[in-house]
């Protein structure tokens, strides 16, 4: 796998087809209206699941339907990849949000709606009228404050009790990642290549200027100890000082080590013990120490990571995109192929209690699936 003149002319092809093939799909009519790549979260004995047009609540020891909604189908879209489409109704990518009573979703056209998780009784939708400039990364909610980025680059801090604007800040950018909130300090990585610190008590930017990588981010930053880590669809991964904004070291395909990566890193990174596992699309994970950037093994999975891993007790959980589902040691960083469900999964996996969560796309199922044994305890069809 050393890298050499061929497997790098390679790479800038199948990026630069992949980024043709979603500039089309944003502008078709069918591309961004059949499925998005939502998550589930897991609340108080309950389990959210979000799909085109539908949010459900279920068991989550049986996933019997608690309750089940239909989100009203928008009839306009200002959203900045939908060409000015209205087909791109009520899909979406955002995971829910639980918080005080409240499940909220966001829509890629741009509403975010507050479900009571009670009675599944919609509270409220913000904007009331008209839409906010599309919506693909999370949500995060912190104080009474809830913090999104719009497709169409700002970035918004939201009082969710009167849904009242605090503040917004325009980065002038395509948003598709999810921030990430540390302290007072709220991190947005956008499509145009930069990643943004932002003051949560003012909405100004805390850094001289963003720092600057040499391709898209689409994956949230990564916050630890004082450290924001970031994948980038140039092949690289960056630890970022959180206070200044400088560089401190990078992992990429330029880098001396015996495995590089040879495609995007569109997951967002775990970071476990001062280790980080990056799932990249050429399909390995690439395991490298937080403190220097030095790796440390890369682990071949035989297909594409785009869904993001989870931690379960000492094993990280990866799920390439044709449905295999891996454990990777963290004591020993081998891996173990635990279940394959030959279905498309690129949404983020989830993990209580044992179990994990995983929402297949295409064939949209939400499995709740054994961690250590493989076996699936039940499934919900969610289409």
């Amino acid at each position: 796998m050393k890298k050499n003149k061929n497997v790098i002319i390679k790479a800038i092809i199948l990026a630069a087809v992949l980024i043709i093939a979603l500039l089309s799909a944003s502008c078709s009519s069918t591309a961004y209206t059949n499925f998005g790549w939502s998550g589930s979260v897991v609340d108080d004995g309950t389990i959210y699941v979000a799909s085109q047009g539908k949010l459900a609540a279920l068991q989550k020891n049986n996933g019997s339907v608690i309750w089940q909604r239909e989100i009203e189908k928008d009839t306009a879209t200002s959203s900045a990849l939908s060409c000015g489409m209205s087909s791109a109704a009520s899909v979406i990518y955002a995971n829910p949000v639980v918080y005080n009573g409240v499940v909220y979703v966001a829509t890629y056209s741009g509403k975010i709606y507050a479900y009571s998780t009670a009675s599944g009784n919609l509270l409220w939708k913000y904007p009331n009228e008209g839409y906010v400039q599309g919506i693909i990364g999370g949500l995060i909610i912190d104080n009474g404050a809830m913090y999104f980025a719009a497709v169409g680059g700002t970035v918004t801090a939201l009082n969710i009790e009167t849904q009242q604007v605090i503040w917004q800040y325009d980065t002038k950018d395509t948003l598709w990642a999810s921030p990430c909130l540390n302290g007072d300090t709220l991190y947005i990585a956008s499509y145009d290549k930069r990643l943004f610190a932002i003051d949560i008590n003012s909405g100004d930017l805390k850094w001289t200027q963003p720092f600057k990588t040499n391709g898209p981010i689409v994956a949230a930053p990564v916050c630890d100890n004082g450290i924001v880590y970031i994948g980038s669809l140039d092949r690289g991964i960056y630890a970022i000082d959180s206070e200044n904004g400088e560089l401190i070291w990078k992992f990429s395909a330029d880098s001396d080590a015996e495995y590089t990566p040879r495609n995007w890193f569109w997951a967002t990174p775990l970071v476990v013990d001062g280790v980080i596992y990056a799932p990249n699309m050429d399909g390995f994970v690439y395991i490298v120490n937080s403190s220097d950037g030095r790796l440390i093994t890369a682990l071949e999975l035989n297909n594409a990571v785009s869904s993001n891993p989870v931690l379960f007790e000492d094993k990280v959980i990866v799920s390439t995109q044709n449905g295999d589902l891996y454990s990777i040691n963290t004591a020993n960083n081998t891996k173990f192929l635990f279940k394959s469900l030959d279905l498309t999964v690129q949404s983020s996996l989830s993990v209580d209690d044992g179990i994990i969560y995983v929402h297949t796309i295409k064939a949209e199922y939400l499995y709740a699936i054994n961690g250590n044994s493989g076996v699936v305890v039940w499934y919900y069809d969610v289409g």
